[in-house]
């Protein structure tokens, strides 16, 4: 039997694990000064995994332990990751059944609009972000990026949501 407090606290282990990986390892792996955004890809998955109220809640607690690390303002991150998170599990709800190369666009596409929205609404704060001439580099390789991490981040949201590493997703 699974409670929620459980639940709970398994997603702060992830959430605490990740807040660790982007910090001390993923931020120093860029490509083209690109690097994956993990604490999206967290509330993506959790989106996928644990549906639109589990992807709001992940996505706002990652989007806090993101503005820890970004000189904005603080909460700009919790509520882009917020609505990503809800986002993606309203999607994930129209699918009838998902696959790994469903979830992958998902996840792709999710972290386009995340990156995109995040620039909007820093723009709209008084940053310059959507004017940054690298913005849609950018936003191409942290899609593509966290569409392929997603396969490995997966199973790990599924562990945290109390379904174990190798639910039935994918058709297994």
């Amino acid at each position: 039997m699974v409670t929620e407090s459980s639940v709970v606290i398994r997603w702060g282990v992830l959430l605490a694990g990740v807040f660790v990986v982007q910090l001390g390892f993923v931020n120093d792996l860029a490509i083209l000064g690109v690097h994956p955004d993990l604490l999206l890809l967290v509330a993506i998955g959790a989106g996928l995994v644990g549906g639109s109220s589990r992807g709001a809640a992940v996505g706002f607690a990652a989007g806090l332990l993101g503005d820890l690390m970004l000189t904005g303002s603080l909460g700009v991150t919790a509520l882009c990751f917020t609505l990503v998170g809800f986002g993606v599990g309203m999607a994930e709800d129209s699918v009838i059944r998902s696959t790994r190369l469903i979830s992958m666009a998902i996840t792709a596409v999710a972290s386009a609009l995340g990156v995109v929205l995040y620039a909007g609404m820093n723009q709209l704060l008084g940053g310059h972000t959507l004017s940054d001439p690298r913005l849609w580099q950018v936003v191409g390789i942290v899609s593509v990026l966290n569409g392929v991490l997603c396969l490995g981040l997966l199973p790990l949201c599924r562990w945290a949501e109390g379904l174990g590493l190798r639910s039935g997703a994918y058709g297994s």
